[in-house]
């Protein structure tokens, strides 16, 4: 586990400090923007779908119009994490190839960027999908921060760490590493999970780093 969180810290450095930085601002402002106008327009088209009405109705319209305000702050928080695997899966190989020669590290398989586009929504339609069908626990407090981290940890850890590691092995090598070192691979994907909109950026960096010092 050593070898993990020294992975994630070189990970935010590489981020907040690093030759990433303008790389993940990017990520940050697109898929933000995204996840913000797809909120808006499902306030906007959505909520206005409640009817009004006087008395007892008009309570019970105003409580459902504010139900529906706080379901979908909810959602987008749902959201957050595939859209930004999304957008971040077209700067991934880009950051992990940065990284690669920041540590000298040859041999890397370089990905061109509309495959860079494709491993992106394959990384981040499973989640969105995998997050839309849990999003009523999100609404239950404790339960959704432990079912949202949780699962986007995981979801985050399994593919960062595949699409990582291809650069430099078979896929079923990667496979093979991502079991053998789960717990590891899994707290470097539940440190992403906290900061869904530099979670590609930070993990590409943290697993090429995680994967240099396991080998």
């Amino acid at each position: 586990m050593t070898n993990a969180f020294a992975a994630i810290l070189g990970g935010l450095k590489d981020v907040i400090f690093g030759r990433l930085t303008w790389l993940a601002l990017l990520n940050l402002v697109v898929a933000l923007t995204i996840t913000i106008s797809a909120a808006t327009a499902i306030i906007r088209y959505v909520v206005p779908m409640i009817p009004d009405g006087a008395g007892w109705f008009g309570y019970l319209s105003t409580a459902g119009e504010f139900a529906a305000s706080i379901a979908v702050a909810v959602l987008a928080v749902a959201l957050s994490p595939a859209i930004s695997m999304i957008v971040g899966g077209v700067l991934f190989d880009v950051a992990a190839e940065r990284v690669e020669k920041k540590l000298g590290i040859a041999g890397a398989q370089g990905v061109p960027l509309h495959h860079g586009l494709l491993n992106g929504l394959r990384i981040g339609i499973p989640a969105l999908v995998v997050n839309l069908i849990v999003l009523p626990l999100y609404l239950i407090p404790v339960i959704n921060a432990l079912v949202f981290y949780g699962l986007n940890g995981f979801l985050m850890g399994r593919e960062y760490l595949t699409q990582t590691a291809v650069r430099r092995m078979s896929f079923a090598d990667a496979v093979a590493l991502r079991k053998r070192k789960g717990l590891s691979v899994f707290l470097i994907g539940l440190a992403c999970s906290f900061i869904p909109f530099f979670a590609p950026l930070v993990g590409a960096s943290a697993m090429t780093r995680f994967i240099n010092a396991s080998r």
